[in-house]
């Protein structure tokens, strides 16, 4: 198995990242592993072994098994006793539960990333923004869309000032990644998808809080709409 490499660095002309990374060694691992299960690397119910990541990242197992908890905390593995850790898979309750929850943290986000006096992290925001954007005026793949949606949605739940809200948008973003893609799965929804981004990129320019929250809010709940009708489809066609 081959765990591909995060794209975690939001970096200007002059190569400094523009947000924050996560800083320890397990919080990496856990960052690494949730993109690979985003990916397919991992599907539902599959186990993710200690020994495997131990030998992958060439690190001992202590490390492992607290990115695992990290995992487990943030419902995207659970760790059963005397069996490891296997993904899980969410109800369509429990994908519209935390969906919800997170547009309305990531509108405060939004809110705050408009306000604030940094503006080097708001314009990595815009930057991103506005490259995702450019993709609503072609055809893109899902492995095109996805890495720089993944970096995006990563920016700017760590972006923010209030270090509780950017650890809880951080953690909703893991449990919901994956359910995010499986709404992105369909051609019209990412062009869909990256002209309202264009929109959000303009409305930060703006500082225009109201707005850009909005934006963000909804593209977090039409992906939530676009992934239960991929389940609920998939659960009508028998598969």
């Amino acid at each position: 198995m081959e765990i591909p490499q995060l794209f975690t660095g939001a970096a200007g002309a002059d190569g400094e990242v523009r947000y924050r990374r996560p800083q320890t060694l397990p919080e990496q691992i856990a960052e690494q592993v949730s993109y690979a299960i985003l990916r397919g690397d991992y599907g539902p119910g599959d186990p993710v072994r200690e020994q495997d990541l131990a030998n992958l990242f060439q690190v001992s197992r202590g490390p492992i098994r607290e990115a695992l908890r990290i995992l487990e905390k943030d419902g995207v593995v659970r760790i059963l006793p005397n069996r490891g850790a296997k993904v899980t898979q969410l109800s369509t309750k429990e994908i519209n539960d935390i969906f919800e929850i997170r547009a309305v943290l990531s509108r405060l986000a939004m809110r705050d990333l408009c306000q604030s006096d940094d503006d080097r992290i708001r314009q990595a925001v815009i930057d991103r923004a506005r490259a995702l954007g450019e993709y609503g005026d072609k055809t893109v793949t899902l492995d095109e869309y996805l890495p720089l949606s993944y970096a995006l949605n990563y920016t700017i739940s760590s972006s923010s000032g209030n270090s509780r809200l950017s650890e809880m948008l951080t953690s909703l973003s893991r449990q919901t990644i994956r359910y995010t893609i499986l709404g992105l799965r369909r051609a019209e929804r990412r062009t869909a998808s990256a002209r309202t981004w264009r929109k959000v990129a303009d409305a930060v320019e703006a500082r225009d809080a109201e707005a850009a929250g909005g934006l963000v809010e909804k593209l977090i709940i039409d992906s939530k709409n676009a992934a239960v009708a991929e389940i609920e489809a998939s659960k009508d066609a028998g598969t």
